[in-house]
Order: structure tokens, then sequence, then C-alpha cells
């Protein structure tokens, strides 16, 4: 493989980076930022870690669709030199969106306007089986590109996973209300099928902790939700069609499982109505931190104020909780608000210690 010219990564786009990691890494450490901690943005370009998606298929030509990435990066250095916003440099090998376990696991996924979508698998809840990653082209393939996009990085670019997600969001993607009914009527199939789920998904995390470096290792959506090395994540969005027994009995310890392939634990994404779910969390040392958009943003001072103190939120304001009241009930504590600002928002009786190291 030809090594690709990184001569758009200036000492200048490293220097920002580092400072913006650094102080990601203080507030995981616990410590208040002087200023709002603002991530990410509206996806620009094609193919870089904004969020973007290149036409060329990853899988399919990963030589060319890295080539497109790159030069799409080179395209938008500037971004990355923002010393307000932290635009994350990454190489985000996002394919298939949240259906690329549906697809190990043989399910149809399929285009349709701007989204992936998966039909259900025909099997019944008990009879469900763990697939052969030997065998896996899906899989095999990725891991093949993500060994390429960590040579390409060169130890200077991150490279994500593709979305592992966890067992809630998989059980209803590959066996829709048929997994819900279960837990009601058929909890032993129920443990089961998640059992299954879950260990694929630890199989396949495992694999590409081994394939991508942990210092330049991240997960989906780093662009709007980065953190340090040796954190995860995981899409909980399903978990808002279950009620805090059922996720306490069924789905809490296997959530805690998959962020625990990591050592430092992970994220959980939100964007409906989770809340049921904060005791429960808050309890869960494995979960570092949540990420609240949408319907989830609604509820942010019962989660401030339900989760740990060591517990960040990432927070997408939206019409209903603009910035300023997100700031008012945060005090800046704890957050990291997933908006593009043109200038810093200080912070009352904040600190920032200054760290050349991610931590």
């Amino acid at each position: 493989m030809t090594a690709r010219d990184l001569g758009w990564l200036t000492p200048e786009i490293e220097e920002v980076q580092a400072h913006h990691r650094a102080r990601v890494a203080a507030l995981y450490r616990g410590e208040t930022p002087d200023e709002v901690i603002a991530v990410g943005g509206k996806p620009m370009g094609r193919s870089h870690g904004l969020r973007g998606t290149a036409e060329i298929d990853m899988l399919e030509n990963p030589e060319a669709w890295l080539d497109d990435v790159f030069a799409d990066m080179a395209a938008n250095a500037t971004l990355f030199a923002d010393r307000v916003t932290f635009r994350p440099l990454a190489i985000d090998l996002d394919y298939l969106g949240v259906h690329y376990i549906d697809a190990i696991f043989g399910a149809r996924v399929f285009h349709c306007g701007t989204q992936f979508w998966s039909d259900e698998l025909a099997c019944d809840v008990a009879d469900l089986e763990m697939p052969d990653l030997d065998r896996s082209d899906v899989f095999q393939r990725s891991i093949r590109l993500a060994r390429l996009a960590v040579a390409a990085s060169r130890g200077r670019i991150l490279v994500t996973t593709p979305i592992l997600s966890c067992p809630a969001n998989i059980g209803v993607n590959i066996l829709g209300q048929r997994l819900l009914e279960a837990l009601i009527d058929r909890p032993a199939a129920a443990r089961h099928a998640l059992r299954v789920i879950t260990d694929t998904i630890l199989a396949v995390a495992r694999a590409f902790v081994e394939v991508i470096p942990e210092p330049i290792r991240r997960y989906w959506a780093v662009g709007s939700r980065y953190a340090p090395p040796g954190f995860s994540q995981i899409p909980s969005c399903s978990t808002q069609l279950i009620s805090a027994l059922q996720y306490g009995e069924f789905f809490a310890p296997l959530d805690a499982e998959v962020l625990g392939v990591v050592r430092n634990g992970g994220q959980s994404h939100l964007c409906g109505r989770h809340s049921q779910h904060i005791p429960t969390w808050a309890r869960m040392p494995e979960l570092r931190s949540v990420q609240l958009n949408d319907r989830a943003t609604e509820d942010i001072e019962r989660y401030f104020h339900g989760l740990r103190p060591d517990q960040i939120l990432y927070v997408a304001p939206t019409a209903t909780t603009p910035v300023e009241r997100i700031i008012e009930i945060t005090g800046g504590k704890r957050l990291i608000l997933q908006r593009p600002l043109e200038k810093p928002i200080p912070l009352r009786n904040g600190r920032r210690k200054e760290d050349s190291t991610d931590g």
C-alpha cells in the first residue's frame, strides 16, 4: 500500500487536536473547564471523521475509499484546527450504520433514503445461533479495512470501529417484537437469544481491539462523541421500549459486559425517553458517560442529578432545551456540548489544567 500524503496534517492541526484531547481528558478526571467543551457539529465533506459517508463502498473498494477519505480530510483540514470547537480527526469505519451486526447474523441490510434498514431473521427466538465469524464476509472484510486504515493513519489519525451496538438494539433489529414478547412469556428463550447476541458483539469487539491500537482506537460518531483512549460506546435506543424492571433483569448485566470489553468502560447513546433506567445506570461502573439528543435531551436535569458525579453528559441542544438551558442546569460541569461554537462560552468557577497527554 502506497503511503498517503499527510502534508496537510500540519503541526498547528496536531497541536490543536492535542489541546482539545487534553481538555476532554481533564473533564473525565473530574476537573471543570474554564470554558464549555464543544465537540463536533454538522457533517461536512464526504468521508472524513465528521460523520460523512463516502460514495465509494468501503468494503468493496477499501483502498479507493481510503484515498477518498484522505483527499476529503485534506480539503477540509482547516476544520480540524478550530480552537473553539473540537472536531476530532478520524477515519470513521461506519459500515452499514447501526445494522452492521445484523448483517453478520445474516440479516438482509439495505439502503433506503438516507439510512440503512434490515429485515428480521425468520428463526424463532429460542433458535438463534451465533454466526461463524470465520465465514462472515462482512466481518472479514471490515477487519481487513481496519488494518488498512490503521496502517494509513500512521498513528496520527484516529480510527473507529463499526457500530457494534448492544443486545437490546440488535435483538429488536433481528427479532423484532418477538423478542419483547419473549421477555414476558418466554424468558428462557429471550435469555438465550440475548446471550447469543452479546457473545457475538463481544467476539467482534475483541477482534477490533486486537487490530486497532488503543491510542488511536475510537468508536462510531467520534466526531461528536469523542472520549479519551480506552473508552467504548453502545447505542441504547431500544431501551426506551423496555421497563426499568426488564432492563435490570435482562439487559443491564449484558450492557455492562459489552462496555467492559475495554479498560475504562464507555458511553451509552440515548435519543428517546430512557429516564426510567437512570437508577440502574448510576449503579453501573462500566457506564462512564451518556449521550443525549432529541427527546432524551429534554430529560437532562434528571440525568444530571440522577447519575453519578463521574458520569459525563454529552448533550445535543434542541429547540426546547437550548444551550443556555443546558449550561444553567449543569453549570458546565460534566458537560460536553454537541454543537459547534463560534466563540467560547466562559464558565464561572471553572478551571482547566492544561495537559499535553490524553490522560
